[in-house]
């Protein structure tokens, strides 16, 4: 795949990504980096510490979308920004996968965004041919 792993789009009042993947796991990878990317610089995330997660849904998109906001539930309870992710197991229905990285330091983290949630507004994982998949997210600011 030649494209790049994820764009970032301007939405209204709100901050979209597009997110690409050979493979679903790839994509929900990429998806996760994307996000990240919006509140940190990935380069500022030391990797020191991981959380598994675990989330389910009914159809792919649900999983992306849980899987997402599980991250983005973790920065505002446990404050920890995430540089890298694994996806152990995706099915139709469930997702367990680690994101790791570390607490926010105020002092070496510059936040560029505040993301309440991903929204379902014109969500959608699409297949691309042979290219693979790519999703469209719109995040709550």
């Amino acid at each position: 795949m030649l494209r790049k792993p994820f764009q970032v789009f301007d939405h209204t009042a709100d901050i979209g990504l597009h997110a690409y993947g050979a493979t679903l796991p790839e994509l929900f990878l990429h998806a996760a980096e994307g996000m990240e990317s919006l509140l940190v610089d990935p380069e500022q995330v030391q990797v020191v510490t991981s959380r598994e997660i675990s989330v389910e849904g009914h159809d792919h998109l649900s999983l992306l979308i849980a899987w997402l906001n599980e991250l983005i539930f973790l920065f505002d309870t446990e404050y920890l920004l995430f540089r890298t992710f694994e996806i152990k197991a995706l099915s139709a229905t469930s997702l367990q996968g680690r994101a790791s990285g570390e607490m926010y330091d105020q002092h070496r983290h510059d936040l560029s965004s505040a993301i309440k949630a991903v929204t379902w507004h014109e969500a959608a994982i699409t297949e691309i041919d042979s290219e693979g998949y790519q999703a469209r997210i719109i995040f709550d600011l």
